[in-house]
C-alpha cells in the first residue's frame, strides 16, 4: 500500500532557484556603483565585506554597505548623506540585476503548479539557513511565495547602528519594514528561529515536524535540499525521506571564485553544497536531476 506524503519541506537556495548565480552577479554590481561612487576600489570593498559578513554571521546581510569602512568613514558625520547618495544607489543597482537573475528553475512553478493541484490537501514548506526577511523577500520576488504554508528561517539581520549616536544606519522606510517584521502580504504560518538551529542540527526541522504533529512520522515527510553535508545530513538524521537537488551543486566554477572574493569560506561553505556525492557524503534516499523530478519521486 502506498504511503500518502503529509508534507513537503523545501530548502530555497539552489533548490528552487540558482542563489549563487544570483548572488554573485547582484553583489558585483552592488560593488561597482559603490566604486563609481566613492573610487574605493573594489577588491578592499570585497575584503571588507568578508570581515562584516564574518561578524554577522551570515553572507546575506542587506545592510553591508553601510558597515564598510571605507565606505562609512568619509561619511561618519552624515549619515543621511551616506544612506542617500551610496547606500541607495548600490542597493537599486542589486535590485536592478536581481530582475534577471532571481528566477525560479525553469520546472519549479510548474512542478508545484501539479502538486498543489493533484495534492491540494499537501503543505508545502520552506525551511532555510537565511534570515527570515531575506528568504521572504526572495521567494516574494520568484513568485514563489503563495505556494507555500509556513516559512521557517533564521533571525532577521541586525540593525546597524552609529556608536556615537546610537541612531539607525538605515533608511527610515526600510527600517520600519525590519522593525515590523514585515511579512510581503504572506498568510501563512512564519516561525524565526534561534541562530543554533542551524542546519545541519535537527531542531529547525524537529520544530516542524512538532507544528504539524508530526514528529512520530518521519516516513511521510519529504525533505528536499542541495547540500550534502547539511541538508542531506539533516535528513538522515532524523530519517526523513530526503531528496538531493543535484542540479542546484551544478555551480560554474567562475562564479564560485568570484562568490570566494567577497565571501569567508565559512560562509561559502554555509549557502553552496561545494562537495560531489562521494561514498562517505550522508546518502539520500532519492537524487533529483532537476526539480521536476520530484513528481516521481512523490508518485504524482
Amino acid at each position: 500500500m502506498k504511503k500518502t506524503i503529509g508534507l513537503l519541506v523545501l530548502d530555497i537556495d539552489n533548490t528552487v532557484f540558482d542563489w549563487v548565480t544570483y548572488y554573485v552577479n547582484c553583489m558585483g554590481s552592488l560593488f561597482d556603483k559603490v566604486f563609481e561612487l566613492t573610487g574605493v576600489p573594489v577588491d578592499t570593498l570585497a575584503a571588507e565585506a568578508k570581515v562584516v559578513f564574518t561578524a554577522q554571521g551570515s553572507i546575506e546581510y542587506p545592510f553591508l554597505v553601510q558597515e564598510l569602512p571605507s565606505v562609512f568613514g568619509p561619511y561618519s558625520e552624515n549619515i543621511d548623506k551616506l544612506l542617500s547618495e551610496v547606500v541607495g544607489p548600490a542597493r537599486d543597482a542589486f535590485n536592478k540585476t536581481a530582475e534577471g537573475f532571481l528566477k525560479p528553475y525553469t520546472d519549479v512553478i510548474q512542478t508545484l503548479d501539479v502538486i498543489t493541484k493533484e495534492r491540494p490537501d499537501l503543505p508545502i514548506v520552506a525551511l532555510t539557513d537565511a534570515p527570515r526577511y531575506v528568504a521572504m523577500w526572495k521567494l516574494n520576488k520568484l513568485g514563489l511565495l503563495s505556494y507555500f504554508d509556513s516559512v521557517y528561517g533564521l533571525a532577521d539581520p541586525k540593525i546597524p547602528v552609529d556608536p556615537r549616536t546610537n541612531l539607525p544606519k538605515v533608511d527610515p522606510e526600510i527600517l520600519t519594514k525590519h522593525l515590523q517584521q514585515f511579512d510581503f502580504g504572506f498568510s501563512g504560518r512564519i516561525r524565526v528561529l534561534p541562530e543554533e538551529y542551524e542546519k545541519p542540527g535537527v531542531r529547525g526541522l524537529k520544530t516542524i515536524l512538532m507544528d504539524y504533529d508530526l514528529e512520530d512520522h518521519q516516513d511521510k515527510i519529504t525533505w528536499v535540499g542541495d547540500n550534502l553535508r547539511k541538508d542531506v545530513g539533516l535528513g538522515k538524521k532524523l530519517g526523513v525521506c530526503t531528496a538531493w537537488a543535484k542540479y542546484g551543486t551544478l555551480i560554474d566554477e567562475t562564479v564560485k571564485s568570484q562568490l570566494l572574493a567577497f565571501s569567508p569560506e565559512q560562509n561559502v561553505h554555509k549557502n553552496v553544497a561545494l562537495d560531489p556525492l562521494k561514498d562517505n557524503s550522508p546518502q539520500p534516499n532519492i537524487v533529483l536531476e532537476s526539480f521536476s523530478d520530484l513528481l516521481a519521486a512523490m508518485k504524482i
